[in-house]
């Protein structure tokens, strides 16, 4: 069982929801994802955590098709 309080990067949550690096981004700046920190300076880093990315995973995989 995963740690809860693991953090990843933007590069490994992109990988496990088969995402953009701009995507990810943009909806961490849009609030649809939280970042758990976010490293200092003006292009820092965004850490997640992996229970998060994991819950959208499964959502997006349970959802039905469109």
């Amino acid at each position: 069982m995963a740690n809860t309080d693991e953090l990843i990067g933007t590069a490994a949550a992109c990988r496990l929801l088969d995402l953009d690096k701009s995507t990810l981004t943009r909806w961490a700046i849009d609030g649809t994802i939280t970042p758990a920190l976010k490293l200092p300076g003006r292009n820092g880093a965004l850490l997640f955590h992996l229970a998060d990315i994991e819950a959208i995973r499964e959502a997006r995989d349970s959802a039905p098709a469109a």
